[in-house]
């Protein structure tokens, strides 16, 4: 049981980095043509929202989380909206559906557009239900204790049933000595599993899904041959990019303070 919470708190976690890719692919291409200001905000929430995820799950200070939001959302107003929610995911999901809102009402997103931003949200949106589940419901203590009860009934009668097959009491210490060093060990791993996000490395994916995001908006690909493309359109260089998510805006937000 506590391997199956642990594995599916690890498939949660793929999903944050694999959704939040596709996401900021989605608004590097349905968003950034038209509005390249609005689709660089949206970029940022959705590369605090593996961190966002992580202090939520394991308690993190709320200085430590705002450290980490007013430094990737440079507006106030966007970070303090986050800042004040009880689910800070969950405000990023509600920022990118009103910036969806806000660009079909305008004309600018197509319906399939609008589906595809809106399908991905719901699953970022997915993975905060998921993870919350896990966390809020442990492994009954009725089952552990029970368990444990049972592990100390059988280690206390396997010594007399190895006497008694006809091993000596070197060999009966030693076997005993051996089944429950590996029984109490498989005891305390069940402990462990029962909340799998203090064991698994959330600050390596949280920094991937980061750096996948702005991978995204730096790594523009050239248009394709043939495309009309508009030359009115003022669009940010690869330079202009790169400076935008300039590594020296996320040094003063520490390793310590994200772990």
């Amino acid at each position: 049981m506590g391997l199956a919470r642990l594995d599916e708190g690890r498939k949660a976690w793929n999903k944050v980095v694999l959704q939040t890719r596709e996401m900021a692919s989605l608004i590097s291409n349905f968003i950034y043509p038209n509005n390249k200001q609005l689709a660089l905000m949206l970029g940022r929430h959705v590369a605090c929202f593996g961190w966002l995820l992580k202090s939520q799950l394991r308690f993190v200070p709320d200085e430590d989380v705002a450290d980490i939001v007013n430094t990737m959302l440079p507006n106030e107003a966007d970070a303090a909206f986050v800042l004040s929610q009880r689910q800070k995911p969950v405000a990023v999901v509600t920022k990118i559906r009103q910036a969806i809102h806000y660009l079909g009402k305008k004309g600018k997103l197509t319906t399939a557009e609008e589906i595809a931003l809106d399908h991905t949200a719901h699953s970022l949106s997915e993975v905060v239900t998921t993870t919350g589940r896990i966390r809020a419901s442990p492994i009954p203590t009725l089952y552990t204790s029970h368990t444990t009860r049972l592990l100390t009934f059988y280690l206390f009668s396997l010594p007399p049933a190895l006497h008694w097959s006809g091993l000596d009491r070197v060999v009966t210490i030693m076997v005993t000595w051996a089944v429950g060093f590996a029984m109490f060990g498989l005891d305390e791993l069940s402990h462990l599993c029962e909340q799998p996000f203090r064991m698994m490395p959330m600050y390596q994916i949280s920094k991937r899904s980061m750096m996948a995001v702005a991978d995204t908006f730096i790594c523009r690909p050239p248009p394709l041959l043939g495309e009309d493309v508009d030359e009115e359109i003022e669009n940010l260089t690869q330079e202009k990019l790169t400076v935008y998510w300039k590594k020296n805006e996320v040094e003063v937000v520490t390793d310590d303070s994200m772990e």
